[in-house]
């Protein structure tokens, strides 16, 4: 699930706190409740109510979510979405994706009685200058999810692959640091050309020998007793995999949910505001309809009669490369990593 991030100033109007205390008497509200209740009632994200009636129509399926966009902890809303889902579908399918700032809110061991996984990014040694993040943003995360670990929550690093982590000095004291602070896992991923990381690829995007080179890097130090290295899907059609299976695992075992409660077929199928790529992308409505029912849908499975004809091709890359934008565009051998595979 994916809350949508302001990058705007928003002005709202201070009323709005009274109807908060109203319902929440023994919280205070921070600006971003404020702005929450303001969207709210200007129809632009669901309400408490319809955030629950989303989760209730996941029901009857074995399912695994992963509360992250933005900060899923920033409003009390959202804190007490995830305990509801928790409660549904038991601590160990929830997993937050959060930054340290939030989590010191309600604390680690709070959190740690509703969640089954901490995740975080971790993509530049903390202690070296940042080549793309805020000082402070690395070390902060790994200090926190140091903490989720002694607890004995799972934690997983997520690396987006990218200048500031390739060079083999950064890898092993990047993987050096998640090892001595116990997280049990790092997912290498890909920087999509989607949301935030529209922008940076313009001018920062790696070559397909880069890629692979900062992944055999991580290969070579990893320590299968200690910190596991992953591959994200996206990654995994560079390297040996079962044939009978394709390792891109779009609507195979995986999907997105956004702000609004449309179900996606990646979270990963976002623009640079936060809203979907495209209605292609756009399987239907979880305030509306259940899982099951959006499941039957002719689109829904015309879609995944077609998930393997690209297969190992990136679908969020195969489309935005295209230069149509339609749902062929979705299957097609477009991924320019794999294109010439």
């Amino acid at each position: 699930m994916r809350e949508n991030s302001l990058k705007k100033i928003a002005v709202v109007e201070r009323d709005l706190e009274s109807g908060f205390k109203a319902k929440y008497k023994d919280v205070n509200p921070t600006k971003y409740d404020l702005a929450l209740i303001s969207r709210q009632l200007a129809g632009k994200e669901p309400s408490y109510e319809q955030k629950i009636r989303i989760l209730n129509n996941l029901k009857g399926y074995d399912v695994k979510i992963d509360f992250a966009g933005g900060d899923p902890l920033a409003c009390h809303e959202n804190y007490l979405v995830i305990k509801a889902a928790s409660k549904i579908f038991g601590k160990e399918s929830i997993s937050i994706t959060s930054t340290g700032a939030f989590v010191k809110k309600y604390g680690v061991h709070e959190i740690s009685s509703f969640i089954g996984e901490y995740e975080f990014t971790y993509d530049e040694p903390a202690d070296s200058p940042q080549d793309s993040r805020p000082m402070g943003y690395n070390s902060s995360n790994l200090k926190i999810a140091r903490k989720f670990s002694a607890l004995g929550v799972r934690t997983k690093a997520q690396l987006p692959i990218h200048f500031g982590n390739i060079s083999n000095s950064k890898v092993e004291q990047i993987y050096s640091d998640l090892c001595e602070a116990g997280i049990g896992e790092i997912l290498l991923m890909r920087t999509f050309p989607v949301g935030r990381g529209e922008e940076y690829l313009r001018g920062n995007s790696l070559t397909k020998a880069e890629l692979v080179g900062a992944i055999k890097c991580f290969k070579a130090v990893e320590n299968k007793e200690k910190t596991r290295v992953r591959l994200q899907c996206a990654l995994k059609h560079l390297f040996e995999y079962d044939a009978g299976h394709n390792p891109c695992d779009l609507m195979h075992e995986s999907f997105g949910i956004n702000f609004m409660g449309d179900l996606l077929l990646s979270a990963w199928a976002n623009n640079a505001k936060g809203l979907p790529l495209s209605e292609d992308f756009v399987l239907g409505n979880l305030c509306a309809q259940s899982f099951a029912e959006i499941s039957e849908t002719n689109k829904f499975q015309r879609y995944k009669k077609r998930l393997d004809e690209n297969f190992g091709h990136c679908k969020i890359f195969s489309y935005v490369a295209s230069t149509e934008k339609n749902e062929d565009s979705i299957f097609q051998k477009n991924d320019p990593l794999y294109a010439r595979i």
